[in-house]
């Protein structure tokens, strides 16, 4: 994935205008959202990583080879950071989600030490209102021992029946491809209506 920073925006007007597709990547403050963009593009110092929760407060734009746009949304639930970042689904994200038209996945994020939080569960019952796929990415799987890391898939397999389920670790590599290959379905889909609108 040849992927490049194009800029960071507070603001939906000003996000890339045009019909390239978007894949958003949400999350809880410090869930490792930057080191799993890192990951995905194989690129280490793509994404700024901090061990600061609150450190994106941006939409962060990035290309990936010139057909789609990744979009790293700030983080939610971090106590410290401004009134409209604070309640999850308000502002800039609530924004995005709701009035994007490019947007065609979304990759919800959740640490796998601690499985889904009220505002992840919030999050999902949200998304799930839309007509947005969604995937669920169950981070640094590699922080759990084997038994751990099944129970937690398993609970959430059981808890969320209808949703994509991948486990992921930066560390190992894990999962890597099953997300990127369901980023590029999500863009493919995009791009095959758009041929049969143009027929």
């Amino acid at each position: 994935m040849n992927t490049t920073f194009v800029k960071s925006a507070t603001r939906l007007e000003d996000l890339p205008q045009g019909k390239k597709p978007h894949v958003a990547m949400v999350g809880r403050s410090n869930v490792g959202k930057s080191t799993l963009l890192n990951s995905l593009t194989g690129q280490k110092g793509l994404a700024r990583v901090s061990s600061t929760p609150g450190r994106t407060q941006m939409m962060n734009v990035f290309d990936v080879d010139g057909r789609y746009f990744l979009i790293d949304l700030p983080g939610y639930g971090y106590a410290k950071a401004p009134k409209a970042l604070r309640n999850g689904f308000a502002g800039m994200i609530h924004d995005y989600l709701w009035q994007v038209q490019q947007l065609k996945l979304v990759l919800l994020i959740i640490d796998a030490r601690i499985g889904p939080t009220d505002l992840d569960r919030e999050m999902v019952e949200y998304l799930a209102s839309g007509t947005i796929p969604v995937v669920m990415i169950i981070n640094k799987i590699d922080k759990l021992s084997n038994s751990e890391a099944v129970n937690i898939v398993r609970h959430l397999q059981t808890t969320y029946p209808n949703m994509t389920l991948i486990p992921h670790s930066s560390v190992s590599g894990k999962g890597r491809g099953e997300i990127v290959q369901e980023m590029e379905k999500a863009v493919r889909a995009n791009s095959t209506k758009e041929n049969k609108a143009s027929e």
